[in-house]
């Protein structure tokens, strides 16, 4: 009996270590940034009326929900106040507000229509979560809602406002403080007081949007960032440099993943291009068809009415922010015209639209363990220039790395060798700004016009349900005891069967 009781203690143990494990998504994108938890139980199909475990109204804001045990942390801005900032706390259980806390920043900031003040998500450990927003700095609340430390940071400078999210490293919070003001650098702060612990510039560095992780490898932990035209990987004890890999695009947003004892990496090129080869002609074509009013397949002055663009992302609804160049039509004017007779020829917009895709290019690389200094001649294990997402990050599972792209174009590839294994829409178009997730054997998929795409995993594409919330989706779900917490421009739910 004594043996039979030992075993059965035992089990029970193991069962409540494993349960315990699954109730942290601790950080943007889960465990280390890498959006992929164990589940066998999540619900395929869901919505505003469908496998609802509670719905709880919350302000606007595009950090996604971070769960430690049976808390939620969330952060969003105050509608009435744009330079008030507010921290939450949600009852896992049953959605009440336990608490929320608010600072003021000294400036309302400049943010892209497709931003927000409060777009950077918490990190929380077993006592406190760390919140950052990008127009006051960093603040540490315990579980209760007490306020343990604040840290005001200057504001990078950014045409577009902050994105990066904290993460935690042994009893550091590291941050990447980005911009183009030529200060941009590496700041990790003690957990206990907000104290500095170590800082590394970058003065390489431009404005970025990206967040870090740490790539263990070899019994060796590198604290990884990509950053404007470079991916750089740091001693995360110290911030000492390790190695870099230069040749990605300057507007970076992306976590990098790893998996198959690889680190992959990738950036669309400017302008949110995917593809390296550009089809300039069918941008061409979109134009003289809408705007060439005497048929004369010349665009002059007077025809460049409302809804004329400098085309960047075609794939995109012509009322969506993004879907061109953000310039007034005297300017595209001179942008095209080469010859200044005022009109742009066939000839002149594919010389414009070459031009602006020689200047960067997109690019996602995987890089072998072990680099020192410049790794692109030596760990380079492959890389590819097709598919590449702008804002969402990479997904790494089951051997695989899926990519989404706006429209809902999904590519699917072989994580050891890059090699294309389908490249299909979705059934889902419209923008993706969320990054993917996977609980278990299933992909979770959020476009910014609110559908959430379930896919099974494999070599090929599987649609299992879209589910339309009929509201905006930015924010990343998470995942914790089978259930799905999905945040939309005005809720955030709890989902599950």
């Amino acid at each position: 009996m004594n043996s039979s009781y030992a075993t059965i203690l035992l089990l029970f143990i193991g069962i409540t270590n494993g349960q315990q494990d699954t109730i942290q998504w601790n950080q943007f994108r889960g465990p280390n940034g890498q959006g992929y938890v164990q589940a066998d139980r999540i619900p395929v199909q869901f919505g505003p009326e469908t496998n609802v475990v509670w719905k709880t109204v919350v302000p606007p804001g595009h950090s996604s929900p971070v769960i430690w045990n049976d808390r939620v942390f969330l952060t969003a801005g105050d509608p009435a106040d744009k330079k008030q900032l507010l921290t939450m706390a949600i009852d896992r259980k049953d959605g009440r507000i336990l608490w929320r806390q608010a600072v003021q920043a000294d400036t309302q900031g400049n943010f892209h229509p497709l931003n927000n003040p409060a777009s950077s998500t918490p990190a929380a450990d077993d006592k406190q979560v760390y919140v950052y927003f990008g127009t006051f700095g960093l603040i540490c609340y315990d579980h209760a809602g007490n306020e343990v430390w604040q840290r005001k940071l200057d504001t990078p400078e950014s045409k577009y406002g902050m994105a990066t999210s904290p993460i935690l490293y042994k009893d550091t919070v590291i941050l990447v403080l980005d911009g183009d003001n030529g200060k941009s650098r590496l700041l990790a702060v003690h957990k206990d007081s907000g104290e500095t612990a170590w800082e590394q510039p970058r003065s390489l560095f431009k404005a970025g949007w990206s967040t870090p992780m740490i790539f263990a490898h070899d019994h060796a932990d590198e604290l990884v960032a990509l950053g404007s035209k470079r991916l750089t990987a740091y001693d995360p004890s110290s911030g000492e440099e390790i190695w870099w890999a230069g040749d990605f695009s300057d507007e970076t947003v992306g976590v990098p993943v790893a998996g198959e004892e690889l680190l992959f990496a990738g950036a669309a090129a400017l302008g949110g291009r995917g593809d390296d080869k550009w089809d300039a002609a069918a941008t061409w074509k979109t134009t003289i068809t809408e705007f060439d009013r005497n048929h004369d397949n010349q665009i002059q002055r007077d025809e460049m009415t409302e809804g004329f663009a400098f085309i960047q992302r075609p794939e995109l609804p012509k009322d969506n922010p993004g879907y061109g160049l953000p310039v007034n039509m005297d300017t595209l004017m001179q942008i095209f015209d080469h010859d200044k007779n005022g009109f742009i020829t066939e000839d002149e917009w594919m010389r414009t639209m070459s031009g602006f895709s020689a200047i960067s290019h997109p690019r996602l690389s995987a890089f072998r363990p072990g680099a020192k200094q410049d790794a692109r001649p030596t760990h380079l294990a492959w890389e590819i220039d097709r598919g590449i997402p702008e804002t969402p990050s990479p997904l790494y599972c089951h051997g695989r790395l899926y990519l989404i792209r706006d429209s809902g174009q999904l590519t699917c590839l072989q994580a050891a060798t890059g090699k294309e294994l389908f490249r299909q829409p979705i059934g889902a178009p419209g923008q993706y700004v969320a990054s993917p997730i996977a609980a278990g054997d299933k992909i979770i998929m959020a476009s910014v016009p609110g559908v959430v795409t379930v896919i099974q995993i494999d070599d090929q594409l599987k649609v299992l349900a879209r589910n339309d919330f009929k509201e905006k989706i930015f924010a990343t779900p998470a995942v914790v005891d089978n259930k799905i917490y999905l945040r939309t421009a005005g809720h955030l739910y709890a989902l599950g069967r």
